[in-house]
């Protein structure tokens, strides 16, 4: 699952407009499959969750307060959520891991928010989300994030 789709149906599992959320959905040109080198059926899945996303009510672009976190979800009773989301890429994806955890940790700023990264239901994924020591996940206030097209799971 590609980090667009991964972005896509994370929304519409957890976070849908519909149900009074803001989100803001940060896209950046890897992800649409413009420069580089990549699958052929990217560019056309990555459309696809663009377009779901957009159907959802997301607001595309940079957040204001958090710049380009992939992720902005903000609900007047449920609070604020910024997510890093990781997909399928040419990135090893302990390195994928490395480069979201640090997005993260410089997106902490001792505010009440709720931090999350997000991966593919993929046991490759499950395998790398399952390095994080908890102790480290409960200092940092992090919950890690299983996506498919069925639904959400904390790992």
């Amino acid at each position: 699952m590609y980090q667009l789709e991964v972005k896509h149906w994370l929304v519409a599992h957890l976070f849908p407009p519909h149900e009074g959320w803001q989100v803001c959905v940060d896209i950046d040109a890897m992800e649409r499959a413009h420069g580089g080198t990549h699958t052929p059926d990217k560019a056309e899945r990555a459309k696809v969750a663009e377009l779901s996303l957009r159907a959802l009510g997301v607001r595309i672009g940079a957040h204001p307060d958090f710049g380009r976190a992939d992720v902005v979800a903000e609900h007047p009773e449920k609070g604020c959520y910024v997510i890093e989301v990781e997909g399928k890429s040419s990135k090893q994806k302990e390195q994928a891991l490395y480069s979201a955890l640090g997005q993260l940790v410089l997106q902490m700023q001792g505010r009440d928010i709720r931090f999350r990264l997000a991966v593919p239901d993929e046991p490759s994924w499950r395998n790398q989300v399952s390095k994080i020591p908890a102790h480290a996940r409960l200092a940092l206030g992090l919950t890690c994030l299983l996506v498919s097209k069925d639904g959400v799971l904390e790992a």
